[in-house]
């Protein structure tokens, strides 16, 4: 009974393993659009099994399935036995008869990158594909949503947009603000996003101001002070002599005298303190770069939030009443 189990078991295992391999090779599938690498949970699904992979930028995913006409290029002879993509993708069918795998011998490939493909078993179904893409690729559907997160059960969004747009509305797509997890795909997360992004872009001020603070307490409380004078040499009169019959081009200037030394004051800092120096500093930068890849979303009302957050940060934290004011207003160099 023992090794009758233990068989079992393992051609359960073999069967998973087998399931788990009789798909499409993400590893090596890129987006039509821009060639970089696509997620599994951003696709758009194909009859007959078949799938179109698109990476993280907004509108992407969009217009492969929304418009495939544009997306398609001319039917081709293709063996899914050589492609690396597809070789080990057996599940799939012909979208237009339902033919098996094994009589798939040609495809309507997604254009201009990557190198993924519609599969048909004849020359004839490739062409119905081509021509009539729609009927066969699963268009996205408009919803009353606050924006569109996919059809996976976990919410997808896009961290770039293209060009400034708002990631509010069913036809828009969400936004991935930074993290994974953190798709705002919801008014209540949008809210909360928005009001994160202020708060970011007022620390990055607020902590300037703490690093100065940090280090002049340090350089004043543990800094140890070394002198150094340098010393000008001063320049011997020549004197003048009847019998040499020279004269000196030194003219002697009543109550002049040689400058003082120049001294200069060194303060040294132990090791501890720069160490809490550089980690603050690298704080401030990781803040500063956060605020920049914000930026970089694209998304309008994130961007009017950065700006919002630096100019509360400066009117709160900023000393407007000194002598010279410091900082950049570049927000990923201000360090």
């Amino acid at each position: 009974m023992g090794a009758r189990a233990l068989q079992l078991t393992a051609l359960l295992l073999l069967a998973v393993l087998l399931l788990a391999d009789a798909s499409q090779n993400l590893r090596k599938t890129t987006c039509p659009l821009c060639n970089m690498d696509v997620k599994a949970n951003i696709n758009a699904s194909i009859l007959g099994d078949q799938f179109v992979y698109a990476c993280e930028m907004a509108g992407h995913i969009d217009s492969l399935q929304n418009d495939p006409a544009a997306n398609l290029g001319s039917p081709e002879e293709a063996d899914i036995t050589t492609d690396e993509i597809y070789q080990d993708a057996t599940d799939i069918k012909c979208p237009v008869c339902g033919k098996g795998y094994d009589q798939l011998t040609h495809a309507v490939p997604w254009i201009s990158k990557g190198a993924q493909k519609i599969y048909t078993c004849s020359e004839e179904h490739a062409q119905l594909v081509f021509d009539n893409p729609t009927k066969y690729v699963a268009a996205q559907t408009s919803s009353d949503d606050f924006c569109y997160a996919g059809a996976a059960e976990s919410p997808t969004g896009s961290v770039m947009f293209n060009g400034f747009q708002l990631a509010i509305g069913g036809d828009a797509t969400c936004l991935l603000l930074l993290f994974q997890p953190w798709v705002l795909s919801s008014g209540v997360k949008y809210a909360f996003g928005f009001l994160g992004v202020v708060l970011l872009a007022m620390s990055l001020e607020g902590f300037g101001e703490l690093r100065g603070l940090v280090e002049k307490r340090l350089h004043r409380d543990h800094g140890g002070v070394a002198s150094q004078a340098d010393y000008m040499s001063l320049a011997t009169p020549q004197v003048s002599s009847a019998s040499s019959g020279h004269s000196s081009s030194f003219v002697p200037k009543t109550g002049r005298v040689p400058a003082a030394p120049k001294l200069s004051l060194v303060r040294r800092l132990p090791a501890w303190c720069k160490l809490v120096l550089a980690a603050m500093y690298m704080v401030h930068l990781c803040l500063g770069y956060w605020v920049m890849l914000v930026i970089m979303t694209y998304e309008t009302l994130m961007f009017v939030a950065v700006i919002l957050g630096v100019g509360l940060g400066f009117a709160i934290f900023k000393d407007t009443d000194a002598d010279e004011l410091k900082g950049s207003v570049d927000p990923c160099c201000s360090t």
